[in-house]
């Protein structure tokens, strides 16, 4: 049985990441912590021999790719279809000022509920999901068989893990992904499924937060 082992690694920290401001599609740059918890990302990944390594064309994104591809002593694949979600009229605000310009917006993106959200200008939930399963089902059918690291962002991952283990939008936003966290996961593209080895590991500069299992299965 085939199977492609899959590392979601999100971008660092960025430079305007105070109040959390909706950066889909905006082009920001790293904190010098950012840059860190990237370079230490990529330490703890470079044992591991990928065979291909892929980011979002978003320079928060590309740096991180630079770093793995480097150390896995192969070319980084640029590819936009790995982007976040683009928030449309939202990119760059803060949530207070979505909820006075888009109070129904708002509701949907804090509801217990969950899903049906759509940006003005941009993407809803569903295109977005379906923009991500699209990439990964390419993906999976170029490489059945490997290791692939993907660097991208939080919705991203989000969106990887919907497609793989079947999630709705409105459940996808429940799984957190912190700076430079990673997620592995084991695809068969031959119907076996996906498995869910490690979600949210953090490799930055603290270390884990608390034991686990340490990084050697990441080779494995």
């Amino acid at each position: 049985m085939t199977r492609l082992r899959l590392y979601l690694l999100r971008h660092g920290e960025t430079r305007i990441a105070g109040g959390n401001p909706f950066n889909g599609w905006t082009d920001v740059d790293l904190t010098d912590r950012g840059r860190s918890q990237l370079e230490d990302a990529a330490k703890a990944l470079k044992p591991v021999p990928f065979d291909r390594v892929i980011s979002s064309d978003l320079y928060r994104a590309r740096y991180g790719g630079e770093l793995v591809a480097k150390g896995a002593e192969t070319e980084l694949e640029v590819n936009p279809e790995w982007r976040e979600m683009h928030f449309g009229l939202c990119e760059g605000l803060q949530f207070p000022e979505i909820e006075e310009r888009y109070p129904e917006l708002a509701s949907r993106v804090v509801s217990p509920e969950g899903g049906g959200i759509d940006f003005p200008g941009g993407e809803s939930d569903r295109v977005f999901a379906d923009r991500i399963a699209g990439a990964l089902r390419k993906l999976a059918s170029e490489t059945p068989d490997g290791r692939v690291a993907v660097v991208s962002h939080s919705g991203t991952g989000r969106a990887v893990l919907a497609a793989l283990f079947g999630f709705s939008t409105a459940l996808m936003w429940r799984f957190h992904q912190s700076h430079a966290g990673l997620h592995v996961v084991d695809v068969y593209p031959d119907g076996g499924g996906a498995v869910a080895r490690v979600i949210n590991a953090y490799l930055g500069p603290e270390g884990y937060a608390s034991p686990g299992p340490g990084t050697d299965f990441l080779a494995g």
